[in-house]
């Protein structure tokens, strides 16, 4: 007999069920990766600058980043079937908006929507295509989480093929059939999911007060980085004030809320603390880096679309390989060695690619820009292969009893790091008139303030390392112990 849905064991066709819910998730990852190739032509066609064509990053993760905590309760509510359509249709109608846009405010606001609609695609996908596996979906989810990094491959590609031979507006219009299809296939193949019977409540008002307090920030550094000749007038400062008194509100709200947004708890325990500083930081380093490594391709070594996709290729490939095989040794080199030795790399990789080399020779035969900037890329592939997996399990070894709400903060913070540093980048490089000159500076300082986090993950407990030496140190008691006489047994 078929199993249900909503029952333990699983769906009559998961891997249908997968495949509709996985091709969803990869829209989205290529989506938050195919942009970043198309910056300097949207600039030019659109007429406007930097400054403006970066919330086109920065509106997208914003919103992605408040929706994420509550899809998951929003699912549960509503069901997941319908949440996900639902989220399809938003980020489908949000794509064709984008495409049609005819100024970058208009493109704003799309990419918000989209933000909206992607936002909800990780939680509702992941519970559906756990409740199809039933008891077998580890190893499902594990094949699901293999997606984005497909993603990190294919939009930086995509969309350089798409810009040098069509137009930009066609890396949102791509998505167009996708989600049409994706709306056909799921109303037929995703079986129904019940609402749940207990309605969870959701933190809206701590959710607009986070997002609000972000946006005023976000808006100040946009107002200074279009009059880069001062520090501007009053009107900055009256949003980065309303900004902080926003951000004090949200902290105070949910230490008294019933159903917070975030358990202030996990905001100040020590440890934790800790580790949301260095996602923070992280997040904001190794985000706003690549975001920007195909305009820096584009500036620097004057690379076409299709180039500075190219670029990023080794660094997703390597991330994934090492994210992979450094999984297997977490328990053995515990955790804060691997996030080191990680960290130390991209910001080597980042010091690398600031120096903008042209045309290197090595033993005697010319290396093409492109395979230079690759390599310095790959580079950051490795550091971040080796930082992802230590730095997830460090957090969710703190609480292993919240490993959701625990998984869900540090997204958070990561994501809301990114946000930030990609507007600090884009505020930085308005101060520039030459764009590469200024490129290479801002990665320069980069490298160096990414090594800030080190510190940092000293005051992050390495479980894994005390859990080694306390199984090493059982295993030596045991070998001291005398063995039984015969008058024992």
């Amino acid at each position: 007999m078929a199993e249900t849905f909503n029952g333990e064991p699983g769906s009559k066709h998961p891997w249908l069920v997968f495949a509709v819910a996985a091709l969803a998730l990869l829209m989205s990852s290529i989506d938050a990766t195919i942009i970043a190739v198309g910056l300097p032509t949207m600039i030019r066609e659109l007429n406007t600058n930097l400054v403006w064509i970066g919330w086109t990053l920065t509106g997208y993760a914003l919103v992605m980043t408040t929706v994420l905590p509550m899809a998951g309760k929003l699912s549960d509510d509503v069901g997941r079937k319908r949440l996900f359509l639902a989220a399809v249709a938003v980020f489908t109608a949000s794509s064709l908006a984008a495409g049609l846009s005819s100024s970058v405010h208009a493109l704003i606001i799309s990419r918000v929507l989209q933000g909206l609609g992607g936002g909800a695609f990780m939680p509702s996908a992941t519970g559906i295509v756990s409740d199809a596996f039933g008891s077998k979906r580890a190893a499902a989810i594990g094949l699901f989480s293999s997606i984005l990094p497909l993603g990190g491959v294919l939009g930086p590609n995509i969309g350089g093929l798409i810009i040098d031979h069509l137009s930009w507006r066609w890396i949102f219009f791509v998505n167009v059939p996708i989600g049409m299809a994706l709306m056909v296939f799921g109303w037929f193949i995703l079986p129904a999911s019940k609402p749940s019977a207990t309605r969870h409540k959701i933190d809206l008002l701590g959710a607009g007060l986070f997002a609000g307090s972000i946006l005023f920030i976000l808006y100040a550094m946009t107002v200074w980085g279009n009059e880069p000749s001062g520090m501007g007038g009053p009107m900055i400062w009256t949003l980065l004030a309303l900004g902080g008194l926003m951000l004090g509100v949200f902290i105070w709200h949910e230490g008294r809320t019933a159903s917070p947004m975030m358990e202030s708890k996990l905001l100040t325990w020590r440890p934790f603390l800790a580790a949301n500083a260095y996602n923070l930081l992280h997040g904001a380093c190794v985000f706003a880096f690549f975001s920007f490594v195909p305009y820096f391709a584009t500036v620097v070594y004057g690379m076409g679309a299709s180039e500075s996709g190219i670029v990023l290729t080794p660094r997703s490939i390597a991330m994934a390989a090492m994210s992979t095989i450094s999984s297997f040794f977490l328990l053995r080199f515990g955790y804060r060695r691997p996030m080191i030795i990680g960290t130390v790399l991209m910001s080597l990789s980042l010091l690398l690619t600031s120096a903008g080399i042209h045309d290197a020779t090595f033993a005697g035969l010319q290396v093409p820009n492109l395979a230079l900037m690759a390599a310095f890329v790959l580079l950051g592939g490795l550091g971040g292969g080796l930082t992802a997996p230590a730095g997830a399990n460090a957090a969710l070894d703190l609480l292993p009893g919240q490993v959701a709400a625990v998984a869900g903060i540090r997204a958070m913070f990561r994501h809301i790091g990114g946000v930030l540093g990609t507007a600090i980048v884009v505020l930085a490089l308005s101060r520039f008139e030459d764009k590469a000159a200024g490129a290479m500076t801002v990665f320069f300082y980069m490298s160096f303030a990414l090594l800030a986090v080190v510190p940092i993950i000293f005051f992050i407990p390495d479980i894994a390392r005390q859990r080694r030496q306390a199984e090493t140190e059982t295993a030596q008691g045991q070998a001291r112990l005398p063995a039984p006489s015969r008058s024992d047994e």
